[in-house]
């Protein structure tokens, strides 16, 4: 028991490593990535800047069933053209060092006095309608899905959802809603997460495995499902 306690402990750490937020704001032009804490009960600010290179790729579900790829535009924040009933991104913001003084956007190699240093892959995916390839992943990464449509149910309600990595069932991952870690996916990389207010849903998951490149210690793969439900 000890064991598993430990080493659930050290998989929520990886949760808080990844402390801020993404999500997508959607208008009648298509949709903007957005990064912060406006969603979050961590401190911080609303919105916070990042490089728009780190967007790698980019998916959208459209609502007969078809995954395209969708226009990405330049520039911060990076905005998404289409009309998707999901859409998903995946960012690859690199190496990360952190030491006593400060956290950089640098390999370890060459930094003095690293204290902990990391390689960051997330995503994000928005869902607009309901499909039943939904319950399914729509990349290779990590990713979140939920196991039925999640847009008909209301505060208070329960929703499965499962975790996939490489397309296979990730058990024992840290999953959060709106920064709360809820607890850890079971061996068939499911967990029921409690939806407790109306309106924008945030569910996180985030695992921490070593890494061997010289260049970092780990790495912090992350993702995001946003949905919204009515009041």
């Amino acid at each position: 028991m000890r064991s598993h306690s430990l080493l659930l402990f050290c998989a929520l750490f990886s949760v808080s490593a990844t402390a801020h937020d993404l999500w997508f704001d959607r208008d009648a032009s298509g949709y903007t990535l957005l990064q912060g804490h406006r969603h979050s009960a961590h401190a911080g600010s609303d919105s916070q800047p990042y490089d728009p290179a780190w967007v790698r790729e980019a998916l959208c579900l459209t609502t007969g069933g078809k995954t395209v790829v969708p226009a990405v535009g330049k520039g911060f924040p990076v905005k998404l053209a289409g009309d998707c009933a999901a859409i998903q991104t995946h960012l690859v913001s690199g190496y990360w060092s952190k030491t006593a003084w400060e956290t950089k956007n640098v390999p370890k190699t060459g930094v003095s006095g690293v204290l902990k240093s990391w390689f960051s892959d997330e995503s994000v995916k928005r869902i607009d309608r309901w499909l039943p390839a939904l319950a399914r992943p729509l990349g290779e990464g990590l990713e979140i899905s939920p196991t039925s449509n999640p847009l008909t149910l209301k505060a208070g309600d329960k929703l499965i959802v499962q975790v996939n990595y490489q397309g296979k069932p990730k058990a024992g991952v840290p999953v959060a809603y709106f920064g709360d870690t809820r607890g850890a996916t079971d061996d068939e990389g499911k967990i029921a997460i409690r939806l407790r207010q109306p309106g924008i849903q945030l569910i996180a998951a985030s695992f921490e495995s070593p890494l061997n490149d010289g260049k970092a210690d780990t790495a912090i793969r992350s993702a995001m499902l946003q949905f919204e439900v009515a009041p």
